[in-house]
């Protein structure tokens, strides 16, 4: 009789492990459609879009994007991130972005001032052999209530890299 609850147990253990690995699998997938890397020729304009599709948050979720500029030559450059609504499901009066480059956040406002065609701009030193990342957080402040229930918002990202 001990066996047998042991081995149940055991299977058990066992099942819940690779269904463990398939959360993990799965959700490592879930951002899979933005980049992880973007590679920037110096002697010309690098451009990159890309969607951002069905994003739904509730109060305090945020959904992180993190973006890595390469480059073969160092230097400074300039880092245009401009956006273009697809689909309006009533939720973008409720998101808030912050954009980081490295440690400096170059932008926090709301997701409408971006749809509406402000451009965030700045600077960034690359080396050649460090990458600089950049992050985009969506995230719904922890106040809004249910008046963003069921909404979403589609939209694209063009990011834009030149030499300066």
């Amino acid at each position: 009789m001990k066996s047998k609850s042991l081995n149940i147990l055991l299977v058990s253990f066992f099942l819940i492990g690779i269904m463990s690995v398939m959360l993990i699998t799965f959700l490592g997938q879930a951002h899979e459609d933005f980049p992880k890397n973007i590679t920037i020729n110096a002697d010309e304009t690098t451009e990159s879009v890309y969607a951002i599709r069905n994003l739904r948050l509730t109060p305090a979720q945020q959904e992180k994007y993190v973006v890595n500029l390469v480059c073969a030559a160092s230097g400074r450059y300039h880092i245009y991130l401009e956006y273009d609504e697809t689909d309006d499901g009533g939720m973008k009066e409720y998101v808030i972005v912050t954009v980081q480059s490295g440690e400096q956040t170059v932008y926090q406002g709301p997701l409408t001032t971006l749809l509406d065609g402000y451009e965030v701009a700045f600077d960034g030193e690359l080396k050649s052999d460090d990458p600089l990342p950049v992050t985009i957080c969506y995230e719904m402040p922890y106040t809004v209530g249910n008046e963003a229930m069921g909404t979403y918002v589609d939209f694209d990202v063009c990011i834009q890299i030149e030499k300066s």
